[in-house]
């Protein structure tokens, strides 16, 4: 499996609270797993039931829970299921004080994790190595210590870690997803952890606030603010809960997009009469008009070098996505099929552009390539799909869907094509962006 680089989204407050070690057993050295896999291949992982002590506060199994569900989402392992036979070889283990490799292989598993975890009411520490099975020899272990409340980000770093060290991919269990919802009656901005757990209200105005974007730290959102008629951009801080104004021009302020840089900002603007198109600086002034005409265009997105943006314009008689320079220009249309497309978001790859779709009245996601125009329907069934926002991996997309009177929010791996379902109960779910 190819190597690459890996940029590490982690959150201000797990930074703080989080250290990591490196370890291995005596004389291990810290090797890359030697299994080929063609495309869609997966590897298949046991986990075993960490050993130690969870204090009352944190239990082995939610542990082995979590980890699992995390390499599992990532789309690149299969996780051993028969849980009673792992349980029985990892007891054996203990018992003998050695690893038998020979009973690991015979659940079918080609990776093992084991670990330890270790918590009082003050600290956490979770220790795991990985090994392949084949060779009956570690890949390599990590240490996480913290507080005890943050051991679903100790798990989450874990499972990165593993994903990036056998792949050479990014792993995502430690990013985040900012949405809107209503669950307290006026729409408000909230975040939570890519798997839909530990949602946190950010905003807390009297005001509907929608259309949240994030800036490169993963620390800040952009936003819609309504007054009434009246639309206001603002920014707020995820640690601190602090917010200001960035632009309060005439008209429409809406669906503000951060650059890659964090220095810039896309947005749709009506100051001059018509929604068009505008390229401002990351404090909201000096709005610069990209696009001119009679239609109208919003909805803007960077491309992930930030010398391409992507937009929706019914120029044409009919919304559509459009492709163009940073500094404006001439517009290419990248969409041909469907009478209705709209909400781009272009994929951190820089090949795909995801959009929502009207097929046979219903809205569905999907991709087009860039480069070749090909399309790719993502989605099916009943209930609209909206709102696409792409993964900082470029494999899986949040999205909402309304059934049923609900929105809620699903993930999608472009190529399994298997929702999964991130929020639940009352209110509605809305405008989802995952970290960058």
């Amino acid at each position: 499996m190819q190597v690459l680089m890996r940029r590490t989204v982690v959150t201000a407050l797990l930074a703080a609270a989080m250290i990591l070690g490196a370890f291995l057993p005596a004389g291990a050295p810290e090797v890359r797993l030697s299994i080929t896999k063609g495309f869609g291949e997966k590897v298949i992982v046991v986990v075993s039931l960490f050993e130690g002590f969870g204090g009352g506060l944190i239990e082995a199994e939610d542990v082995r829970e979590v980890l699992s569900a995390d390499l599992r989402n990532s789309g690149y392992f299969s996780i051993t299921e028969n849980l009673e036979f792992v349980d029985e070889n990892e007891e054996d283990d203990r018992s003998s004080g050695s690893i038998d490799f020979q009973e690991w292989l015979a659940l079918g598993g080609e990776v093992l994790v084991k670990g330890r975890l270790d918590v009082t009411p003050a600290e956490l520490a979770i220790e795991a190595t990985v090994y392949d099975l084949a060779q009956g020899q570690a890949l390599f272990g990590r240490r996480y210590s913290g507080i005890p409340s943050l051991w679903r980000e100790a798990v989450h770093r874990l499972a990165d870690d593993i994903v990036e060290q056998l792949t050479g991919e990014r792993g995502i269990a430690q990013t985040k997803i900012a949405f809107a919802s209503n669950v307290t009656g006026v729409k408000q901005i909230y975040v939570m952890d890519y798997d839909g757990e530990n949602q946190r209200r950010v905003t807390t105005e009297d005001m509907m606030c929608m259309y949240p974007d994030w800036y490169p730290d993963a620390d800040r959102l952009v936003y819609t603010r309504f007054r009434g008629s009246r639309q206001e951009t603002y920014s707020v801080g995820i640690s601190t809960g602090e917010a200001s104004k960035l632009t309060s021009y005439p008209g429409l302020n809406a669906f503000a997009a951060i650059s890659p840089r964090g220095n810039e900002v896309l947005m749709t603007l009506s100051r001059d009469g018509n929604p068009e198109i505008y390229r401002l600086r990351g404090d909201g002034g000096e709005p610069r008009r990209l696009t001119f005409g009679r239609s109208t265009e919003s909805s803007p997105c960077w491309s992930p070098d930030g010398r391409r943006l992507a937009f929706v314009s019914d120029r044409a008689g009919s919304p559509q996505i459009y492709v163009m320079g940073a500094g404006g220009g001439t517009a290419e249309r990248v969409t041909y099929q469907g009478h209705y497309n709209t909400s781009p978001d272009w994929s951190p790859k820089g090949d795909l552009i995801a959009y929502t779709s009207q097929i046979d009245g219903v809205f569905q996601i999907c991709t087009v390539d860039v480069n070749t125009k090909e399309v790719v329907r993502l989605t099916s069934g009943r209930g609209q799909k909206e709102d696409p926002s792409w993964a900082p991996d470029g494999r899986h997309l949040v999205y909402s869907l309304r059934s049923g009177g609900k929105s809620d929010l699903y993930m999608l791996d472009i190529y399994e094509l298997e929702p999964l379902r991130l929020t639940s109960g009352a209110g509605d779910y809305l405008s989802p962006a995952w970290t960058p």
